[in-house]
């Protein structure tokens, strides 16, 4: 099959269609991610207030729970404000680690996504012994600020990342890295990571990972 030049691509309505999908998820991706913090943020939070009888724990997961009601109601200056008194008071704290999280989603909120991604990192860098949701939101945190940075490749390894961790996400982490991957022009990988979201048999976006997998698999043949 002849590979399809420049203009034709451009041109090409289902491309256009994929395109315009994706820059729908970009919009969206802080609410995809604040589902997940959200269960992160409780879950943290909880082992805290129940095993632990620590004052810095339990303030810790007071703050987190004010500026998690902040972020909800869209004052995201607030609630990084808020994040930055708890990690700055109680950043050795387990509650500490979601609060880094969560801080970089209000970064992202304010459009701010390099301070986001270096936040994220610092989560991801002071993982230690956190829960493994904490450290999949802070790679799928990661992953959005990448793509807010229009840098695909690296989002797709960042969701790839996010999806090592047995979460209740793992499907959308290696959706999300085959979409990235398929915009970054990576054909083969996106392919790959697909076929990977497709075996967990999770129906939520069957037809388009079967979409999505259609376009990698054509662009494979056209090259």
């Amino acid at each position: 099959m002849s590979r399809m030049t420049k203009e034709e691509l451009r041109e090409d309505p289902v491309l256009e269609w994929i395109q315009d999908a994706i820059s729908f998820l970009q919009r969206n991706m802080r609410w995809i991610l604040t589902g997940a913090i959200i269960v992160v943020a409780v879950i943290v939070g909880g082992v805290a207030l129940s095993r632990s009888h620590q004052r810095a724990e339990r303030e810790a997961a007071q703050q987190l729970a004010a500026a998690q009601r902040g972020y909800l109601q869209g004052a995201y200056a607030q609630a990084e404000v808020q994040l930055r008194q708890l990690i700055d008071a109680h950043g050795g704290t387990r509650v500490a680690g979601a609060a880094r999280v969560y801080l970089g989603d209000a970064l992202l909120a304010q459009q701010r996504a390099t301070e986001a991604l270096e936040t994220y990192e610092e989560a991801i860098a002071k993982g230690g012994d956190q829960d493994p949701m904490v450290l999949a939101a802070a790679h799928r945190g990661r992953a959005a600020a990448l793509e807010s940075l229009s840098r695909p490749a690296e989002a797709s390894q960042a969701y790839a990342d996010a999806a090592q961790f047995d979460t209740a996400f793992t499907f959308d982490d290696l959706y999300h890295a085959g979409r990235t991957a398929l915009e970054a022009g990576d054909a083969q990988r996106a392919r790959a990571l697909f076929e990977r979201a497709q075996s967990r048999g999770d129906t939520r976006r069957a037809a388009e990972v079967d979409f999505y997998l259609a376009q990698a698999e054509a662009m494979l043949a056209q090259s």
